[in-house]
């Protein structure tokens, strides 16, 4: 449970130092208007947002097996260059396969989460400037 509160944390923080940046980078804290303040804080933590959101999903992806094929035909290829040829670990995709499932997969549905959280702050700050 610690692990998982950790990993939370971790990465609101990361999220949170990228929106902070991008609000610098912006200048947001030279900024008076209010509506120009809001359209800056949706473009601030969209940034964050997606970036986790799409690390989560690449994850998961993985996780799913979608990129197994291409790491058999990377092996498959670094194996070409090795004396004896015929010496490899795994003799077809399917032997791969069934390695693959023995190993115990991390699961890091948080980066998912937290990144959906920052979308959904930079939506409300997004609706907030559509109403100034």
């Amino acid at each position: 449970m610690k692990k998982k509160l950790l990993g939370y944390g971790i990465s609101l923080l990361i999220g949170a130092a990228v929106a902070l940046l991008v609000m610098g980078l912006r200048g947001i804290f030279t900024e008076t208007e209010p509506r120009e303040i809001m359209r800056l804080l949706s473009d601030a933590f969209f940034v964050p947002g997606v970036i986790l959101a799409g690390v989560g999903l690449l994850v998961f992806a993985t996780n799913g097996g979608v990129f197994d094929m291409l790491a058999y035909s990377m092996i498959l290829f670094v194996n070409l260059f090795r004396r004896n040829v015929q010496d490899r670990k795994y003799r077809d995709f399917y032997e791969y396969r069934e390695a693959k499932k023995d190993r115990k997969r991390k699961s890091l549905a948080f980066l998912l989460v937290v990144g959906l959280f920052y979308i959904a702050l930079a939506a409300l700050f997004l609706i907030l400037y559509g109403q100034l």
